[in-house]
């Protein structure tokens, strides 16, 4: 049995609580699932728990998710980001993209597709924090 602690951490961004809450209980039996019902919210546990990758919604009230990716990826550039969008943000899913998002989602999402962008997208953010730990013991 792994301990929660080395769990990997997943941190969920979405003003709704169906969506935050129905991801919570799909990753909670492999990661350590923080949430945020804003932008904000979610920055101050990004800068606190270091999560391995963000799964954030695209429309919210206030601060945006396209804005929330701004800021992520300013505090955290290797962090994975996985943008959650509603029927008819094709667009604005694929700027996420090109602003640094890692992978989008459409909602409602598949169960199982889910669990698999997560896991790639946290080896890939695991991977490159480590490449960047032992550059820097290089130097």
């Amino acid at each position: 049995m792994t301990a929660v602690a080395d769990l990997p951490q997943v941190l969920v961004i979405d003003d709704e609580i169906g969506p935050r809450e129905s991801l919570r209980m799909l990753l909670k039996p492999n990661y350590q699932v923080h949430t945020a019902n804003t932008v904000e919210a979610g920055i101050q546990l990004l800068r606190e728990k270091k999560p391995d990758a963000v799964v954030s919604d695209i429309r919210m009230p206030g601060a945006s998710g396209i804005e929330g990716l701004r800021r992520i990826r300013e505090i955290d550039p290797h962090v994975a980001v996985i943008m959650l969008t509603g029927f008819g943000a094709l667009e604005t899913a694929q700027e996420a993209l090109r602003l640094g998002a890692n992978d989008y989602i459409s909602k409602p999402f598949d169960a199982r597709e889910m669990r698999e962008v997560i896991s790639r997208n946290v080896e890939r953010t695991r991977v490159q924090r480590t490449g960047e730990h032992a550059a820097s013991e290089i130097t």
